[in-house]
């Protein structure tokens, strides 16, 4: 019997049938031999990270990728370590896992070392309310002057008087008639800063006095919002932040989110008073005029709320801001006011 000859005897001989697509082993090795192919890629798979405030440095397994929120970076399969940074801001941690060739969103809610205070202004008027024009001015020389930045959030419902055909209060009657409800509004033009007060309308000394007194408050509670839009659809997430937790009643508490537009333009005034731009209407209460009871929490934990809601084909999307707030259902003070404008 002859005995068997090992390939590796003849180096020639195994390079010519390597080139034509045999395998070769070398001879003894016929359990389990072992494998001439390269190494099989590594696998990949996407992270799509999204945080409560934009621009915080994404980490993967405690390194920089050189990319910031929101974004998509690219990753191997398997369980990784992503870490958010922003000055301001609370490092925060998530362990996420990637699957290969598959997409996996991140949404990371980052809380500030102080919050400041935000004062909601919400502003009730109609196309046919003359000394809305004034307040109407006067709103919008304080939004784009002395408070420009975010300190103030402001918001337009319409009501049904002197004009019940006022086309803002007919693209959303239910939700503006539960605000005027709520406020028991009886004229236009009227303000309500932060729940609880009223200045005249058309007095731009005493509304500054009054935001400015209520900016000096030590707000309790951290209120980022941040939205998003694709599909026919604007999302938005709310991160809530409990910063004390002294005197906290979470069964009292509302938040409200509210889409608005800006800059809203007709050719030809749409009402009586001769007005044909409007600044922070109010489009839609979500998810309705009656808000949503907030999670209970520990001091300096966070809850994200999500909404979303198909864009209708009047809005101008590059026009929609997103505003929350927090109220008091029993003393109908805003804690505090958030805006993704």
């Amino acid at each position: 019997m002859t005995n068997p000859v090992s390939i590796a005897q003849y180096p020639a001989v195994a390079a010519i049938l390597l080139s034509v697509g045999f395998a070769v082993f070398p001879a003894g090795c016929e359990t389990n031999p072992p494998s001439l192919l390269s190494p099989a890629p590594e696998a990949f798979g996407r992270i799509f990270v999204q945080a409560t405030v934009d621009s915080a440095a994404i980490s993967l397994d405690n390194a920089p990728t050189g990319r910031f929120t929101p974004d998509t970076i690219a990753a191997t399969v398997g369980t990784h370590l992503l870490r958010l940074e922003k000055s301001g801001f609370f490092t925060t941690t998530q362990t996420v896992r990637v699957g290969m060739d598959s997409l996996t969103t991140v949404i990371c809610a980052l809380t500030p070392h102080v919050a400041e205070k935000v004062v909601l202004i919400e502003d009730f008027s109609n196309v046919s309310c003359v000394p809305c024009v004034l307040s109407n001015l006067i709103l919008h020389s304080l939004e784009s002057g002395v408070y420009s930045g975010d300190k103030v959030a402001f918001v337009k419902y319409a009501t049904n008087f002197p004009s019940p055909s006022d086309p803002f209060y007919l693209a959303d009657r239910t939700d503006c008639d539960a605000r005027m409800s709520y406020y028991s509004i009886l004229f236009a033009p009227t303000l309500i800063v932060d729940g609880i007060a009223r200045p005249t309308s058309t007095d731009s000394a005493a509304l500054k006095d009054t935001i400015n007194a209520r900016l000096q408050q030590v707000p309790k509670i951290s209120v980022t919002v941040t939205q998003t839009v694709g599909g026919g659809v604007l999302g938005t997430l709310v991160a809530v932040t409990l910063l004390d937790t002294t005197g906290t009643v979470f069964a009292d508490l509302v938040l409200h989110t509210v889409v608005t537009e800006t800059n809203v333009t007709y050719a030809s005034p749409p009402g009586s008073n001769g007005e044909t731009r409007f600044y922070d209407v109010m489009c839609i209460m979500l998810p309705s005029s009656g808000g949503q009871s907030l999670t209970p929490q520990n001091r300096n934990s966070t809850v994200v709320y999500q909404r979303q809601t198909p864009i209708a084909s009047t809005w101008s999307v590059g026009n929609l801001h997103v505003v929350a707030f927090i109220q008091d259902s029993k003393t109908g003070m805003v804690l505090q006011t958030g805006s993704a404008r």
